[in-house]
């Protein structure tokens, strides 16, 4: 039998870049972190929006979006970005010269299909950085989407009731 090659990330964790690979396995999903194999299983708590995922027989439960290149996990005390990076945006950001971690923050682009809840702001409104920008729903989570850095809306792509694909432009955001 051989073995698929899955999906590969680039995940920044605890100042280290792990290699993250899952890929489909006899009974569920496999997960190879730097090509060492971790028996992982994940289910959705029913209608809480939250995720548990067993790793190595110990048990974790979060939330999850994604925002700007990186899953923001919430845990009961506190919440971690974790920048991550698929293979073909690597290997796209490499060939053309981009910095570390992709993209240009001036345009806040959606990681994922989903509907638009909520828009926060409007343009030429100031924001902080982490200051919400919108709600998006995918997947039945609502995932608040949020100001890489501080700066001016210049405009705002989306309203309440849109769906976005992946990828779709949501604000445009301006240096102060």
């Amino acid at each position: 039998m051989t073995t698929q090659r899955g999906t590969r990330y680039y995940v920044q964790w605890a100042g280290e870049e792990r290699v993250v690979e899952i890929r489909s396995a006899a009974g569920g999903l496999e997960v190879l972190v730097d090509g060492e194999p971790h028996p992982v299983d994940v289910t959705a708590v029913e209608d809480s929006g939250l995720l548990n995922m067993i790793v190595d027989r110990e048990s974790w439960t979060y939330g999850a979006r994604f925002e700007n290149g990186a899953a923001m996990l919430s845990f009961h005390d506190r919440e971690v970005r974790v920048p991550i990076e698929d293979e073909r945006g690597r290997l796209a950001r490499l060939a053309t010269g981009g910095a570390a971690g992709g993209a240009d923050d001036s345009e806040i682009t959606s990681v994922m299909p989903g509907i638009v809840k909520e828009v926060l702001v409007a343009a030429e409104e100031p924001v902080s950085a982490g200051q919400p920008l919108l709600i998006l729903e995918a997947m039945k989570m609502e995932n608040e989407i949020r100001a890489p850095r501080e700066g001016i809306v210049g405009t705002v792509h989306i309203e309440a009731g849109q769906a976005v694909d992946k990828g779709a432009s949501l604000v445009s955001l301006a240096p102060l």
